[in-house]
């Protein structure tokens, strides 16, 4: 690939990136308050100002009233510029590693879901089963194309259900069928097992079970959704 069309291809999904990163927010700000996601336009949270297209430019609004709202001057949490700015980065990454075919479109988006899951639980300890399905539609689909199977993912994400189910039982919480009660640690290992190979899985099961000593702090749980989720979108990019 020759270095100016190189350029145009982090150009493009540099931009769709962004684009992505920008609207990935307004799921990450709604879902958790079970508002819907397109029955409103944008609105300032503190003084419910509509927000015009000069406040919606992913990063370079935030930056340009310093996290503030330029209405009001409430504050505009950063966490939103940082998930834009990872999204961007990802897309990027993506890119680089496949171009621009089947492959960068269900990683990126893929890792999108999964920038959205932390990033939920970050702002608002909101767990969203609709987002974790369409990572885990991303990811089936991912690995059956560079699988040519369908056991490769299934197997790896058995295991990481075992695993969860284990912890899940030796926790002494009770167990139900619910899926909706199914706690988050279950449901990310879960999706860690579709999208990575064996030894990614093991590898994020030896930094989870580095963390057990921690495990008696009251915000443990969250800890390792973090971890599985930092590893899953690492083990992705390097994989």
């Amino acid at each position: 690939m020759s270095l100016p069309d190189l350029l145009m291809g982090l150009i493009w999904s540099g931009f769709l990136g962004l684009a992505i990163g920008n609207f990935a927010t307004n799921p990450i700000f709604r879902l958790p308050r079970n508002f819907s996601l397109f029955g409103e336009d944008p609105y300032c949270d503190t003084c419910k100002a509509p927000l015009k297209p000069i406040d919606l430019f992913p990063i370079f609004s935030w930056l340009s009233t310093k996290g503030k709202c330029r209405y009001c001057g409430g504050v505009i949490p950063g966490a939103y510029t940082v998930v834009e700015a990872l999204i961007l980065q990802f897309f990027m990454l993506s890119y680089l590693k496949f171009g621009f075919n089947e492959q960068f479109i269900l990683v990126s988006f893929g890792l999108t879901c999964f920038v959205m899951l932390g990033a939920m639980l970050h702002t608002a300890d909101f767990f969203s089963n609709r987002t974790f399905v369409a990572c885990a539609i991303f990811g089936m689909l991912y690995r059956t194309l560079g699988d040519a199977s369908i056991y490769g993912f299934a197997a790896t994400a058995y295991a990481g259900i075992l695993v969860g189910a284990l912890v899940w039982k030796l926790s002494g919480q009770k167990m139900v069928r619910d899926f909706a009660a199914f706690p988050g640690y279950l449901k990310l290992l879960t999706l860690a097992g579709i999208w990575l190979h064996f030894n990614g899985l093991f590898v994020l099961l030896c930094v989870c079970a580095a963390a057990l000593p921690f495990r008696k702090r009251p915000n443990f749980s969250l800890l390792i959704q973090y971890t599985i989720i930092v590893c899953s979108i690492t083990g992705v990019i390097l994989g």
